[in-house]
This record gives C-alpha cells, sequence and structure tokens, in this order.
C-alpha cells in the first residue's frame, strides 16, 4: 500500500508527539522542473513532510502529523502565500486509518470512512465499516453510522448532491451515505467482482468511472438511474494490478496506468447512460508502471504520476502526460534530499500544486495556466440575512477531479473556494459550503454556493474571487461586506488579471497553451517566495443542492473563515492521548493483502 511507504522509511516510532504551534518556516531556494519552479513548504514539525493533502473549503490544506490519527492543517499567510504558511495541530481522529477513503463533504466537514489498517493491524470486522468526520469549525472529530458492508482498500466517489457512493471488499454490493441524514442504504450491485483495489472517478456528464482490480474492466454508475453497466470494451490485455490513481483531464478523459508500462484512456459518452470507449495510451516512461501510485491533473492540464519499477518500489521517474499530444515524458521532481518523486498531491487554490517527497513537502508553480475556457465565472454574489452570501456561476465545481491514489487515499476537489484580496494585496479566504454540485460540470449551467467571510473582516471593498481545482475566475469582481459583489456582463472573459494571492500569477493571462514553452512565471519578486500563482480574476460560487451533506446557513455563517493569519485566534484543541503509530512500521508486504 503506497500510502505508507513513506512513513516506513522514516522509522516512525509507535507513539507520535503532541504538536502544539509552528513557526513560519522560510522556503528554499528554488529549482526548475519542466519550466516551472520547486520551492520548500513549510516544514511539518516532528517528521518533516505531511502525508496525505486535502484541501479544505476555507482554503487551508489538512494533513496527518506524526501518525494516522494525528492531523495538522496549513494555513497560508496574510497575502494568501502557501510557502510562507503556518502548520497547526488540530485534533486526533478517533482512529487511525490506513487505506482509507476521505471526502469532503457539502457542508465544509471531511469525511473519513474504513482502512485497510485501522490503528495499526489490519481492521476487524468491527472497524471496518466504521466513520469519522471532522469538523474544521468546532476542531472536532466524531463518530458517525457504519456502513452495511466492509470499507477499506474499496473504490469511492462523491455525487452531485454531496452523498458518497461507496463499495466494499467483500463484493460487488454497493453501499450510499447521506451526510444529512447521517444514513446508509445499500444500491445494485456493481458488474466488477468487488471494489476492492478499485479506482474511482465522478465524470463531467454526471457518472461515475469505476475501475477495477487487475483484469477486472471498468463499470458506469448512473446516478439518475442508480444503475451499473460494464464500460465499452477495454483494450486487449487490459490489467491495472493494484489500481493506482487515476486522472480526469480537462477535455474530459480519464488517463488509467496499467501494468508492464502500458497505460490506457477512457473517453466517457455525453451522458452517464453512455457506456463510453477505451484507447491504449502510450508506452509509460522505462516500461515502468504506476501500480498503487498517486496521480494528478495539474492546473495547466498535465497529468503527473510518479512511477516505480515493481509494485511497492520507490519512484524513480516523474511521468507528465500531455493530453494535446497523448505523449508522456519525464518532469523534474522536487530538489528533496530523500527520494523526491511525489508520493501525494494537491491543487491549491491559487493555481500550484503542493505534493509530498520523502523528506519535505514541496510546492511547484507551473509554467503555463489554464485555457480560459476551464476557468468557473460569476453571474451573482447576493448577501444574506444571516450574514451569509450565496454565489452564483458556472464551473465553479471544475471539471477535473484534481490528485488521486484510488483505494488508498481519494481526494477529489469539487466544491469552490472563494477568497477577498484588497488594494494592500491582503487576501482573506472565506469558508464556502452548501455547494449544489459537487462533480465536474463543464459549460454554462448555473451552479451555486454560499460563504462566510473571515471574523472581523475590515470594512471596506474587495476584489473577489473563486477557484475549483486549482483553476481561477478571470476578472475581478467587486465585493462589499454585508452588500455582495458588483459582477460586470463580461465577467470571467476579460482579458484583465488581478494580482495572485502569494506572489507571481502562475494561472492568470489568456488562452495559454497547456503545455511546452518557456516558464512565465519565476520563484517570485514581490514576495520572492515562489508561491506564484494566485487569483486573477473574478469567482463563481455555487449554493444550495439536493439531497447531500447540507448545512444550516447558519451554522457556518457565525464561523468565519480563520485562514486569514493577520488577527486569527482561531483556538487550538489538545490533541488526544495516544497517538498510533505502529502502522508506519509494518512491512510492504503485510500491508497488501496477496491474492490468489
Amino acid at each position: 500500500m503506497n500510502a505508507f511507504r513513506l512513513r516506513r522509511r522514516r522509522g516512525l516510532g509507535a507513539a507520535g508527539l503532541v504538536i502544539a504551534s509552528v513557526a513560519v518556516v522560510h522556503p528554499a531556494s528554488a529549482a526548475p522542473a519542466a519550466g516551472g519552479t520547486w520551492t520548500a513548504a513549510p516544514t511539518n514539525p516532528g517528521v518533516g513532510q505531511a502525508f496525505g493533502l486535502w484541501l479544505l473549503t476555507d482554503g487551508t490544506v489538512l494533513s496527518h502529523g506524526t501518525a494516522l490519527n494525528n492531523w495538522v492543517i496549513l494555513t497560508p499567510d496574510a497575502k494568501g502565500s502557501y510557502v510562507n504558511g503556518t502548520w497547526k495541530a488540530v485534533a486526533s481522529s478517533v482512529h487511525a486509518r490506513g487505506g482509507a477513503q476521505q471526502h469532503v463533504l457539502k457542508d465544509g466537514r471531511f469525511f473519513q470512512a474504513g482502512g485497510e489498517y485501522i490503528d495499526g493491524p489490519d481492521c476487524t470486522t468491527a472497524l471496518c465499516p466504521t466513520t469519522e468526520i471532522y469538523d474544521p469549525v468546532a476542531n472536532a472529530w466524531t463518530p458517525e453510522a457504519t456502513a452495511p458492508y466492509d470499507i477499506g482498500d474499496t473504490g469511492s466517489a462523491t455525487l452531485a448532491d454531496g452523498r458518497i457512493l461507496d463499495s466494499t471488499r467483500s463484493g460487488p454490493q454497493i453501499q450510499l451515505y447521506d451526510p444529512v441524514t447521517n444514513k446508509w442504504t445499500t444500491l445494485a450491485n456493481s458488474p466488477l467482482s468487488s471494489g476492492d483495489e478499485n479506482s474511482w472517478a465522478s465524470l463531467q456528464n454526471g457518472g461515475v468511472l469505476a475501475v477495477g482490480y487487475q483484469t477486472d474492466g471498468a463499470a458506469i454508475y448512473n446516478p439518475a438511474t442508480s444503475t451499473w453497466t460494464r464500460t465499452g470494451p477495454v483494450p486487449s490485455g487490459f490489467n491495472t494490478g493494484d489500481t493506482g490513481g487515476i486522472s480526469q483531464m480537462f477535455d474530459g478523459r480519464v488517463f488509467v496506468y496499467g501494468l508492464a508500462g502500458k497505460s490506457y484512456i477512457y473517453t466517457p459518452g455525453a451522458t452517464a447512460a453512455d457506456p463510453g470507449t477505451w484507447a491504449a495510451g502510450p508506452a509509460m516512461l522505462n516500461g515502468d508502471e504506476a501500480e498503487d501510485e498517486f496521480s494528478d491533473t495539474l492546473p495547466n492540464g498535465m497529468v503527473w504520476g510518479g512511477l516505480v519499477t515493481a509494485t511497492y518500489g520507490p519512484g524513480v521517474v516523474l511521468q507528465q502526460f500531455d493530453p494535446t499530444t497523448n505523449m508522456v515524458s519525464s518532469a523534474t521532481p522536487p530538489p528533496d534530499k530523500g527520494n523526491p518523486y511525489p508520493i501525494g498531491y494537491v491543487n491549491l487554490p491559487n493555481g500550484q500544486v503542493m505534493v509530498t517527497a520523502a523528506d519535505q513537502n514541496w510546492i511547484y508553480t507551473p509554467p503555463t495556466q489554464p485555457l480560459d475556457a476551464w476557468r468557473p465565472t460569476v453571474i451573482s454574489v447576493v448577501a444574506s440575512s444571516d450574514g451569509s452570501y450565496t454565489l452564483t456561476g458556472t464551473q465553479i465545481s471544475g471539471l477535473i477531479n484534481g490528485a488521486d491514489e484510488g483505494d488508498d487515499m481519494t481526494m477529489a476537489e469539487n466544491y469552490p473556494i472563494v477568497w477577498l484580496t484588497n488594494e494592500a494585496g491582503d487576501v482573506y479566504y472565506c469558508r464556502s459550503f452548501g455547494f449544489s454540485n459537487m462533480m465536474p460540470s463543464k459549460g454554462s449551467a448555473p451552479e451555486t454556493c454560499q460563504f462566510t467571510t473571515p471574523k472581523n473582516l475590515p470594512e471596506g471593498t474587495y476584489s473577489l474571487f473563486v477557484s475549483a481545482v486549482g483553476v481561477q475566475s478571470k476578472t475581478p469582481v467587486t465585493f462589499m461586506p454585508g452588500v455582495g459583489a458588483t459582477v460586470s456582463a463580461d465577467a470571467g472573459t476579460s482579458s484583465t488579471d488581478a494580482s495572485a494571492p502569494g506572489d507571481d500569477a502562475a494561472n492568470g493571462g489568456d488562452d495559454a497553451a497547456p503545455s511546452g514553452g518557456e516558464s512565465n512565471s519565476s520563484s517570485g519578486s514581490a514576495g520572492g517566495d515562489g508561491t506564484g500563482a494566485g487569483p486573477d480574476a473574478g469567482g463563481a460560487g455555487g449554493a444550495g443542492g439536493a439531497g447531500g451533506a447540507g448545512a444550516e446557513p447558519g451554522t457556518n455563517a457565525s464561523s468565519g473563515c480563520g485562514c486569514h493569519t493577520a488577527g486569527d485566534s482561531s483556538p487550538r484543541a489538545p490533541l488526544a492521548g495516544l497517538v498510533f503509530g505502529v502502522v508506519f512500521a509494518l512491512s510492504r508486504r503485510r500491508m497488501k493483502k496477496r491474492r490468489v
């Protein structure tokens, strides 16, 4: 199980350390990476790197600290820089879950379920179906409803309405979790033999692609009819092994890693009822593979994945797939002192990508920008009497999913991040929730969300921006607290770019080609830390939505964001006493069940 290779090599002991607060760590010098730049991220105390990266709806990054039940949050600084951000410890989860699944919910909470390993050894019958939810506003974990079937090393995906579609290792059974009612229901079986070692992705056509274990093939779930069908025929010799992450691209296709140096590309149909088609992809670099590895579609359209020569082996090359040419090449990994090939990614709201390497985390500023056609746009921003705001826009749930590791970690980012900037360049991340759609959506269909501004936001006029899976809206929207926003008729299409949070705007500009070319962003000038990539235009949002994990607006309206470090007085709850670390010491072979 790739999720633990990095921890095992670092030799963590059975008990972790309690983290209090973390001072800002200044960036190391940047290094080139396929035309972009790498800059060192703040150090996670006690470990060096933070492993497992999830973007919360207030722009902060949630991650593991010294153990799988120990958690930390990275908050960007007052200028929106993640490179100059600060880690802090937050509440410990009830269990230490490895090979689990994670989803950001419609109300902004964080859901974690099951686990191949829980509290060290293989999960038990009693623990495998259990779930927990982290509330970042209350800084608390709570056990939630137990699933009907075993969860762990299994495929899952978030549906448009915020419910979680889930599978099980025990067979083809399918189960559905509703965070609003905190109840599980069972659905029709999948045509795959089981959900074990599956990688799933929610698609732009409203369906869910499930790629099965080894030669099991693939299937499509249609939420409109709650039915499964096999996809079109897979290529000859199709074998994904212990399926690694799969990456939906901006054009809607999905890149899938196979064994023996093979790759595959799935093209969905117009609707979820269409089985779609498969084609063989390019041969992977050096004949290597990505079994049980992480993958990410970057904001500029490139697909990255660290390859290995053998299952569970160390990374040997960072492969880049270019969807415009259907070719692969090698990308320069971060200058990490340990193994530099990323194990974990997250697309940041400012257009950068944060990764985990062996010794520390790194932040990558891509050399090229998203196409304007990929960007979210704003239609309106309306103030509510409870202090929240409703944002309406297009493509605010994004066109891609972001990073993925399939069965061992899920980290889709199909929700908008909203932030404000003032003339001084201060950045105030808001807390978004109540998403009308939590699946990728391409086109002009309106989507909505609600958001609250940070506590004690100074009076004044701001520029409002929105980001979806690292891709930012293009035109600034004038925003006034308590009033809402003024949206111009050409919002989202103007070539005017606003300044980015952090430093240089790696996500600005017009329709830049998503591949090739020279770097158009350096490691930073004004801020000098290479955090570049910030909002270049106004935001689109989303609100409301049927049947998902909706929250009462008043619940979040009083919480604010807490993401702007200046004057942030968010409380930190103490960590739980016992921290499980034994799972990190398990051998690689013991951490994967072998099939016969």
